[in-house]
């Protein structure tokens, strides 16, 4: 590899990959974790642990990059995934099928139905937005509502948080109270009357 392919990859790759991983790979890894199991406690730290040591060790092998996801945690509690067994069996499932027919399995996969893949999507889809129940104020559902549209419209889930943070900023500093700002403080004693300064 060459420096420019380097840089090449760094920049169209590793830098807008970003915001994606963060976001759907460890924040809703976490989050969603948390809804589906709360007699478990998963730590972002961990999650990003296992991502980054999982694409150290792969690629030394070939292997694609890869990551926790949201959305296939949702799928397999959706569809009866309780513990770690499940994944486990999806493995063993995946190696068994690729030793048995090889590259070959390629073009067998090629003709797997678009539509059955698009409902078992939808029922993903469902079981992520079902999460977003807990919104507990209007003002929190408004900045999800931002987000959704923005990544969905933009083709950008790096613009859909950027505008979520920049809302959200927003709206706190709209909650603020500005006469408890020392400034405000300030400059009400020093607009008193002449007399409640002096006392009097």
């Amino acid at each position: 590899m060459t420096w420019d392919d380097w840089k090449v990859g760094f920049l169209r790759a590793a830098i807008p990959q970003i915001p994606l991983s963060v976001l759907n790979s460890v924040i809703a890894v976490c989050k969603l974790s948390a809804d589906l199991f709360p007699e478990r406690e998963v730590s972002a730290v961990a999650v990003s642990v296992s991502v980054g040591l999982m694409n150290l060790v792969g690629c030394w092998f070939g292997a694609m990059p890869v990551c926790h996801g949201a959305g296939g945690l949702a799928g397999q509690y959706r569809f009866g995934g309780r513990s770690g067994a499940s994944v486990l069996f999806l493995a063993v499932g995946k190696l068994a099928l690729g030793l048995a027919f090889g590259s070959s399995f390629v073009r067998i996969l090629g003709q797997f139905p678009i539509g059955i893949l698009g409902v078992l999507l939808l029922f993903s889809g469902i079981e992520l937005a079902m999460a977003s129940r807990d919104m507990g104020t209007k003002e929190e559902s408004f900045v999800m509502l931002v987000c959704a549209a923005v990544s969905l419209t933009g083709s950008s889930a790096a613009l859909g948080f950027g505008c979520g943070i920049l809302l959200y900023l927003l709206l706190r500093l709209r909650e603020l109270d500005c006469h408890s700002l020392p400034l405000a403080n300030r400059g009400g004693a020093a607009g008193a009357p002449i007399g409640e300064q002096a006392g009097v």
